[in-house]
């Protein structure tokens, strides 16, 4: 059985003793403006940004880099570019003001902004023009046994992390309206990542992948046939895209600085570049909070409770 906290249980000492850096704070508004009453942090002398790892920690952490010295100069301070061990250790370390400006994930978004009290939104990112995007269910390409949603009953998935909304949420929530029970009707396993997943599945470890449409890009430096070995079969619905957000108790002219700072990069060649490299968008954009009022409405379909 998948318990579906799983992947969400870190404790705050254990996210403490993995990030250095101090926070910054903004406001995006009113609608953005949630996140309860805190006091005004100082603006910190480095600024820490978090990545999640949705492929390799440390290629992705080359590929960011670029991106925190890009921010650096808009800035003019330094800038600390961090890549947590999962998606659950950048909530906890912006909650614990050791991480400022974080790249969450819709869920862990919801999580950090209506839970923890912690952050506001900056900005979501765009790809191809759009500011939301699918999860595909992926099998084998020569298993005959899986042709359609149904068909993933008794089968061995690797999902990503309990709190991705297109490694898991949004899966999980569509097997449950097929009334297949996501925690008990196939054998899960949470694989920690879209690349890990994949790779799972292009080895035989498990029947079907949940990944976000096309995480098999990533891959094909590393696996060249993954797109002829590997095939979507099912798609959900829209998901809202990944945000840029930033600790709360930062004050809101420092917020905008902030945010204005990355629309600026996404301006250039060079930003373009480096956004494809990490999470594969072309842009930012300011988003609202009400765009992920769909997630919120998943994440008590399926009863998804943040580990404490």
């Amino acid at each position: 059985m998948l318990k579906k906290t799983v992947a969400l249980g870190m404790t705050m000492a254990l996210a403490t003793t993995i990030f250095a850096g101090c926070g910054d704070d903004t406001k995006q508004g009113e609608e953005n403006n949630q996140g309860g009453d805190t006091k005004t942090a100082d603006i910190p002398e480095t600024l820490t940004v978090g990545f999640i790892p949705s492929q390799n920690a440390e290629t992705l952490s080359a590929k960011a880099k670029p991106m925190g010295d890009l921010l650096s100069k808009e800035l003019d301070m330094d800038v600390k570019v961090v890549v947590t061990t999962n998606y659950t250790a950048l909530i906890e370390g912006m909650a614990a003001k050791q991480i400022d400006v974080g790249f969450l994930s819709p869920v862990d978004y919801v999580f950090a902004h209506d839970n923890k009290k912690a952050v506001n939104l900056l900005l979501q990112t765009v790809r191809n023009g759009s500011s939301s995007y699918k999860s595909m269910f992926v099998k084998r390409a020569d298993d005959t046994s899986i042709n359609k949603l149904e068909d993933v009953k008794g089968k061995r998935i690797a999902f990503v992390s309990a709190s991705s909304a297109a490694g898991y949420t949004y899966p999980a929530a569509m097997l449950k309206d097929a009334g297949i029970d996501p925690e008990k009707d196939v054998q899960g396993q949470m694989a920690g990542g879209h690349d890990k997943a994949l790779a799972a599945l292009y080895r035989g470890d498990v029947d079907v992948a949940t990944v976000f449409d096309d995480a098999r890009d990533q891959m094909i430096k590393e696996y060249p046939d993954v797109k002829e070995k590997l095939v979507p079969f099912v798609w959900t619905e829209e998901i809202p895209n990944d945000t840029v957000s930033i600790r709360n108790d930062l004050p809101e002219d420092f917020q905008k600085k902030v945010q204005q700072a990355f629309i600026n990069i996404m301006k250039t060649d060079e930003g373009k570049k480096i956004g494809k490299d990490i999470y594969s968008f072309d842009d930012l954009v300011p988003g609202k909070d009400s765009n992920f009022d769909p997630v919120r409405k998943v994440i008590k379909a399926m009863n998804l409770q943040e580990a404490k």
